[in-house]
């Protein structure tokens, strides 16, 4: 199973121009129905090649632009880690895919941009939270949903207190100890003690310690608003809190020692405190959408809400998850123009709502149809 970032989620919104291919499969986590799988894809890539080369490029073109995805079929080793769905994605100097833990519908899409909702549920703050674990042996940060966490790579992460306070090469009898790297910087400072004594001093080095942890930390989680779960010793939180600045930590925490518990025993745990949160913003954004329609503060209707997503005017935006609705819209357009049925250069205009408001830092419920507090399948809220 992969990771996708929301660094990497707005690498493929900014990829404009086409043709970009969007390939989408619900694979098998486990057992021998991978061969199976494997077949699938390649039908898939097959019909994405054959749509490439009507009208969009020459045969050759064709083949070249999705020669690194024909490779996944015959990549046993790539399979073996395969997990609910797979999503693949190819432009000119462009190749991404991902193993992820949702069962995504199969189907392929040639166009003029990639095709991003169905990502949603793993990229979406609605939907996604966060959990570091913190001890003094350990630091992880791990990205998480309903389905599980997976561990997220953070450049400069401390190890452990020693190894970031240089203990090996500092006398502990002296009283001097390392700090953490001011903010920007890469040299430590050297902290002289008073008397304090020992309590004193190792909570100037757990401080010191949580803070480079927290500057680590800063450039992974600067565009992030997933709520984020402290896991740790008691006696760490309070440390950790005072020092922390990212905005969106929740309140409650998760106490105890994580160092050799498995991702899914944190999960179970974590869920439990998370999902009342998702649940609980969720249903207040339905029940403001409901209090505020007819008052001029909503749109239902997918003509006025691309256009308003594309302005930032959007706060909120509930879409059907599964749903399609063909259309233009134009650079500057007041409404979108909606076809029945696909036409050539046609966006799937509920797809490029739910991008355009992530864009503009919008927050976005992809859910089930019934799920939408409107009878159209889209419903927003808007900033003014």
């Amino acid at each position: 199973m992969d990771t996708l970032q929301l660094n990497q989620f707005r690498e493929l919104m900014d990829v404009r121009g086409g043709p970009c291919v969007s390939v989408y499969l619900p694979t098998h986590p486990a057992g021998p129905d991978a061969e199976q799988d494997m077949v699938r894809l390649k039908n898939l890539l097959r019909q994405a090649e054959e749509e490439l080369a009507d009208g969009w490029l020459r045969a050759p073109e064709a083949r070249d632009l999705l020669a690194a995805a024909r490779q996944l079929p015959v990549d046993a080793a790539y399979w073996a880690d395969r997990s609910q769905g797979l999503a693949i994605f190819a432009a000119k100097d462009v190749f991404r895919s991902w193993r992820l833990p949702v069962a995504f519908d199969e189907y392929v899409l040639v166009n003029e941009r990639f095709q991003l909702k169905p990502l949603l549920p793993v990229v979406s703050a609605a939907d996604r939270y966060l959990v570091l674990a913190l001890s003094q042996n350990d630091v992880r940060l791990l990205e998480g949903t309903r389905r599980g966490l997976t561990p997220i790579e953070v450049p400069d992460m401390p190890h452990d207190i020693e190894q970031a306070l240089n203990y090996s090469e500092v006398p502990r009898g002296s009283q001097v100890h390392s700090a953490a790297r001011a903010a920007g910087r890469n040299k430590q400072a050297a902290v002289f003690h008073g008397q304090g004594g020992e309590p004193e001093t190792h909570k100037l080095d757990l401080t010191a310690y949580l803070r480079m942890v927290d500057a680590a930390l800063a450039p992974v989680l600067r565009d992030e608003r997933a709520p984020l779960l402290l896991a740790g010793v008691d006696y760490l939180m309070p440390i950790y809190r005072e020092v922390n600045r990212y905005p969106h930590l929740v309140d409650r925490e998760l106490t105890g020692n994580f160092d050799y518990q498995s991702d899914f025993e944190i999960h179970q745990r974590a869920w439990s405190i998370v999902e009342p949160l998702f649940l609980g913003d969720r249903r207040k954004a339905a029940d403001r959408y409901c209090n505020l329609a007819g008052t001029g503060k909503t749109f239902d209707d997918i003509r006025q809400v691309v256009p308003a997503a594309e302005q930032g005017r959007i706060d909120t935006l509930f879409v059907d998850r599964r749903g399609h609705e063909w259309g233009r819209c134009d650079a500057g357009a007041l409404a979108a123009e909606v076809h029945e049925s696909r036409r050539d250069g046609d966006d799937d205009l509920l797809d490029r709502a739910a991008v355009e408001t992530l864009l503009n830092r919008g927050t976005v419920y992809a859910v089930q149809r019934d799920e939408v507090p409107s009878r159209t399948g889209v419903a927003a809220l808007l900033r003014y």
